[in-house]
């Protein structure tokens, strides 16, 4: 049987996929969101969406390894809608067209189409696991004051091999994703490969896809050069626990960690607060 351990989570930061990810794209986002902890102005309705979907799949996929029973499809929407209800500490973000029942309607039929066609697996290993591993620099063996934390969607074993399933909601399907893996995939073998002790990992997107004719796609993630991808990985993990120390010696650490535009900024949790000091 396989069994993960728990996660030891102390007091240091811990740096995960989308942390490194932000630290990338915005690294002030990253000093407000995981450094200071400063809470958003709002959540988008997007992140909501993927969220409480999220919540539905690991009922579904929980009960399939506990008792080989599948819940209904009235189960898995009435979870989506009380998650979308639920109280929240910062207010949703919707778009124009977008309200809750739009996302519960939204929800109700893509959940039938996953019904349909979403991934069975013979074995079901882990669902909503989450993991923490230590973390080194690739290149001089140090050991990184941060630990990676992550959350595994889906954890199965298919004809001896282990397979890491990430469900990823979307508004099209770009097949340009299964070329390779992304940071967050690569950073997830990695850490299965330590946890588990095994030599390969198989990697896998479930996309569901919120078009008007909702579809379910389980698509294998091609792998040509394992070891090099998760190096790749952890040289940005790297990277991003250097300018959180740096930031963290630094008598004005958001010099260390500037503002930088992107596309991300209409979607912001703290574009205001960043407008404001501009």
């Amino acid at each position: 049987m396989v069994t993960i351990p728990a996660p030891q989570l102390g007091d240091s930061i811990h740096l995960s996929a989308s942390s490194i990810t932000t630290m990338t794209e915005c690294p002030w986002e990253f000093w407000k969101k995981y450094c200071c902890a400063d809470k958003p102005q709002d959540v988008s309705a997007s992140l909501v969406f993927g969220s409480a979907l999220h919540e539905s799949l690991s009922l579904f996929y929980n009960q399939l390894r506990q008792s080989r029973t599948e819940p209904s499809l009235s189960e898995l929407t009435d979870l989506f809608a009380a998650v979308i209800d639920a109280p929240r500490d910062v207010p949703i973000h919707f778009t124009k067209g977008e309200t809750p029942d739009s996302l519960k309607k939204s929800a109700q039929a893509l959940l039938r189409v996953f019904l349909q066609r979403g991934a069975r697996p013979d074995h079901v290993l882990a669902v909503e696991q989450r993991i923490t591993v230590a973390l080194h620099n690739p290149i001089s063996g140090k050991l990184l004051p941060e630990a990676l934390l992550g959350t595994l969607d889906l954890l199965i074993e298919t004809a001896g091999k282990i397979s890491i399933v990430d469900h990823k909601t979307c508004a099209r399907l770009d097949p340009d994703r299964t070329r390779s893996p992304d940071l967050q995939m690569s950073l997830y073998s990695w850490a299965v490969k330590q946890l588990l002790g095994v030599q390969s990992v198989d990697l896998s997107y479930q996309f569901l896809v919120r078009t008007k004719e909702p579809s379910v796609i389980v698509a294998p993630i091609s792998r040509f050069d394992e070891e090099r991808e998760e190096r790749a990985a952890l040289m940005q993990a790297a990277s991003a626990s250097f300018w959180i120390e740096t930031a963290l010696r630094a008598e004005q650490p958001e010099l260390a960690l500037p503002k930088r535009k992107s596309w991300r900024c209409s979607g912001c949790g703290y574009r205001s607060m960043c407008a404001s000091q501009d």
